[in-house]
Parts: structure tokens; C-alpha cells; sequence
């Protein structure tokens, strides 16, 4: 019986404590990284990127950098990571969250879409409506960030 994605599947796996999304928001700083490098450098940037498998060890990120940067169709990026994360065993719905998350910006990124979308509508509608201010936070104070390395 193949598995899908489903809404159902997709609510009750979504799902994660306060503390499990807090975990994700590290995810969404790599995300940061990688997405402006790709936007400001060319998006080859972030396999160069890679190359630091400290910073970034996650196999599920690697895996969709890797997807993003060979492969010009979102849909076919989303439909291939979506089959990963479907036949994947998640021990806790921040995994899953996460991989969620990295496969939707990898997405928009391909699409050529704008970084303050990304990154103040997009991503943040994954961790619901009282945490997506987090979201949101992390992505403001991280253009400060490099506004101020520009300076």
C-alpha cells in the first residue's frame, strides 16, 4: 500500500511542541545561509557550502541543496523530497516539520521566489499562526545582521 501525503498525514505529523519548534528555528537559520548565498552568489554557492558537513550534517538538507541546485522544476524537487519524507520513519514531528520546511524554501528558491516571501510568509505558515513571529524574527534579525557586516 503506497503512502501518501495527505492532509491528514500532513496535520497530525506537522504537529510539534513549543520546544520541538524552537529546535526547527535552527534549520531555518541554515536556510538563511544557504538561501542568501544562492540569491547574492548563484545558487551553485550553496554546494560549496556543503562542503562544511559540521555546520551542515542534516542528510535531508544536504539531500535537498543537492536536488535544488541539479534540478530546474520545484515540482519535481517537492515530489521527490516529499517521497523521502513519506518513507521516512520520523521519530519526532520536528523532523518532520523541518524536512517540511527545507523542501518548501529549496522549492521557492528554484522558482526564483522573493527571500522576504520565503522567509516572512512562507516558511513561518508551517509553525502555525502563535509561533510565526519566531519565524520571522530570526529572518529580520539575521538581514540586520548582514546589513551591519556591510556597513
Amino acid at each position: 500500500m503506497e503512502r501518501q501525503m495527505d492532509t491528514e498525514y500532513f496535520g497530525i505529523h506537522l504537529q510539534c511542541t513549543r520546544e520541538g519548534k524552537q529546535e526547527c528555528l535552527l534549520t531555518v537559520k541554515q536556510l538563511l545561509e544557504l538561501c542568501f548565498a544562492a540569491k547574492h552568489e548563484g545558487i551553485l554557492k550553496m554546494d560549496s557550502m556543503l562542503d562544511d558537513k559540521t555546520r551542515y550534517s542534516d542528510k535531508f538538507l544536504r539531500k535537498a541543496v543537492a536536488m535544488t541546485t541539479e534540478i530546474s522544476s520545484s515540482e519535481k524537487i517537492r515530489k521527490c523530497l516529499y517521497n523521502y519524507i513519506i518513507s521516512s520513519k520520523h521519530i519526532a514531528n520536528n523532523q518532520f516539520l523541518s524536512e517540511i520546511i527545507i523542501t518548501e524554501a529549496m522549492c521557492a528558491l528554484s522558482d526564483d521566489e522573493d527571500l522576504d516571501y520565503i522567509f516572512t510568509y512562507l516558511i513561518p505558515s508551517y509553525f502555525g499562526i502563535e509561533y510565526d513571529s519566531e519565524v520571522v524574527n530570526v529572518y529580520q534579525n539575521y538581514k540586520k545582521e548582514l546589513l551591519s557586516q556591510v556597513i
